[in-house]
């Protein structure tokens, strides 16, 4: 049995939601992120980093979503979720796989960040600006004209990808790319999707504290 440890509004929603699409049986442990937003110190007794996801395989804890996505596709997907290993598109699904984390995760948590902790540096904000312009146009160049990253069905790059955008959306940084928009609400359509939800609890990506 593949066990989920799942924070709230957090990384780990992407593998429920992949779960859901495979119709793969899971357990999950529910953790609640702090007043402050922060995960809770009891994940660190899951996994050294404390962060989520977290999840059991084999005995193994597996913590970085990237790495579990991949592997549950390729180890459970019987041939979903994922182009054939000796396509033209496989070397492109691997790229696209890591891309959110390898890539635009950290300038869109920059931006994140820079706005919770009211950092006040002029150089600061046009740097990360500039770095956000540069990952969503070059996303919204990934997707244009089409449905899905690759090919013309759903794949585990799209469910990464999916929380990035909710991320930059959250943030405010797709207001200007409706097609970006668009397809965040179509991935968000998807019964899978929606399934995840019911599982996984409410998803808001709203990590601010409680107002006084």
């Amino acid at each position: 049995m593949i066990v989920v440890h799942h924070l709230n509004n957090s990384r780990s929603q992407r593998i429920l939601w992949l779960l859901e699409e495979l119709e793969q049986p899971y357990e999950i442990v529910k953790h609640t992120r702090l007043p402050i937003g922060m995960a809770p110190p009891e994940l660190k007794a899951v996994h050294p980093l404390g962060k989520a996801p977290a999840v059991e395989l084999d005995g193994y804890m597996i913590a970085e979503s990237g790495a579990a996505v991949e592997v549950i596709a390729q180890r459970y997907g019987r041939r979903k979720l994922m182009p054939d290993p000796a396509s033209a598109d496989y070397l492109r699904y691997i790229e696209l796989l890591h891309y959110p984390e390898g890539s635009a995760a950290a300038f869109l948590s920059m931006a994140m960040f820079g706005r919770l902790f009211q950092v006040q540096s002029d150089a600061y904000h046009a740097y990360v600006k500039s770095q956000v312009e540069l990952h969503m146009g070059y996303i919204a160049g990934l997707l244009e004209g089409r449905s899905f990253l690759i090919g013309a069905d759903l794949t585990a790059a799209d469910i990464q990808l999916t929380f990035t955008l909710q991320m930059s959306r959250r943030s405010k940084l797709l207001d200007a790319y409706p097609d970006l928009l668009a397809y965040v609400a179509r991935m968000e359509a998807r019964p899978a999707y929606q399934r995840s939800i019911e599982r996984g609890g409410p998803f808001t990506l709203d990590l601010r504290p409680p107002k006084a």
